[in-house]
């Protein structure tokens, strides 16, 4: 358990409740649990800070060229499975402009892509967020483009392609992740307070005012909540994260057989979604869409008016068959999936081995 801990378990529960949180918020939600969901986005870039450490820049892209490969490798597994399978009813576009703005990463044009790219705008976030916060960093102007970015919140001159424009506006939850990492002993001391302070703030913005929406390059109605209500989400996601950790390590001692089958099981999931996440960020929509495909394989009428309506079934079908697929295929099978150049690697090692 010694291990565990020093693994850090809260990010694993926070990130994989981030994560199906995520497939929730795709699957046709209504309008306000969706702006409630979408403040969910900033605890990946947070959680991304906490642990970022010190690299070169050749480190860098050694270390972050995988997302890139990932989103274009996943995304043309997405883009073939689309063209070839979608109904026209839920089509918005030719082909062509499909290919065009998947190679652009314009995820923000969501009528002019196929939606199971979407959430992969994510990993070329990710590479150009921590490549700019590595550059912003060595030249000592990391302060101004962090406040540049919130500025450029205000103004919303509209998306670029590789979602540059995300990444100057969502630096600043790098930083605060990696300041929460520095100053953690100050941090957990009110953790209580802090996170349920973040909660409030965190409902009251998305209920009353506005979701956020990173994809798109938009910050709700009134950016300065927008901003308060991110911090607010990552603040609680930390709390819950720590308090979560703080349950399944004491669990392991208890006698009470609900208490150890809530650690052992309950909790599984979450850690589940986190050890996946690349799979989960990649597949759910595809995953959703090939489960719709079988309800109306199945004599059923599927619309986007149904899967609205029925919202709640769409998403337990698909989160259903997220964790099972997730559980039952072998991690080498997840890794072809996902990341091609660390399974090519992997192979090769294992015949160098052999040798």
């Amino acid at each position: 358990m010694g291990e565990s801990k020093k693994r850090e378990l809260w990010i694993d529960y926070t990130r994989g409740t981030a994560l199906i949180m995520v497939v929730l918020a795709h699957s046709q939600v209504p309008e306000k649990m969706f702006a409630f969901i979408s403040y969910v986005i900033v605890v990946f870039p947070f959680l991304s800070g906490y642990l970022m450490k010190a690299l070169s820049f050749r480190e860098f892209f050694k270390k972050r060229i995988t997302m890139v490969i990932s989103y274009y490798y996943i995304g043309l597994i997405g883009y073939i499975v689309w063209i070839l399978t979608v109904p026209e009813g839920f089509r918005k576009a030719d082909n062509l402009t499909y290919l065009k703005n998947f190679l652009l990463v314009r995820t923000d044009l969501l009528d002019q892509i196929p939606l199971t790219i979407v959430p992969l705008w994510y990993l070329i976030f990710l590479f150009v967020a921590e490549f700019f916060f590595l550059l912003f960093s060595k030249f000592h102007i990391l302060p101004y483009t962090l406040a540049l970015g919130i500025f450029l919140r205000f103004i919303q001159p509209g998306a670029l392609p590789f979602k540059v424009d995300v990444a100057f506006s969502g630096l600043y939850m790098f930083w605060l992740g990696k300041l929460v990492k520095e100053k953690k002993k100050d941090f957990e001391r009110y953790l209580g307070v802090i996170g349920f302070t973040g909660l409030i703030v965190w409902t009251l913005v998305a209920l009353f005012v506005d979701g956020t929406s990173w994809n798109m390059d938009h910050y709700g109605i009134n950016p300065i909540l927008t901003l308060a209500g991110e911090l607010g989400t990552a603040m609680f996601f930390l709390w819950i994260g720590k308090d979560i950790e703080q349950f399944a390590i004491n669990s392991t001692n208890k006698d009470g057989l609900m208490r150890r089958f809530i650690a052992k099981y309950v909790l599984y999931i979450p850690k589940l979604f986190s050890d996946n996440a690349i799979f989960a960020f990649g597949y759910h929509i595809l995953i959703g869409g090939l489960v719709v495909l079988f309800t109306m394989a199945l004599g059923f009428v599927v619309t986007e008016e149904t899967l609205r309506q029925y919202w709640y079934i769409a998403f337990a079908l698909t989160f259903g068959a997220m964790t099972m697929l997730m559980v039952l295929l072998p991690n080498s099978v997840k890794l072809l999936l996902t990341q091609p150049d660390l399974f090519v690697n992997g192979l090769r090692k294992e015949r160098s081995s052999e040798k």
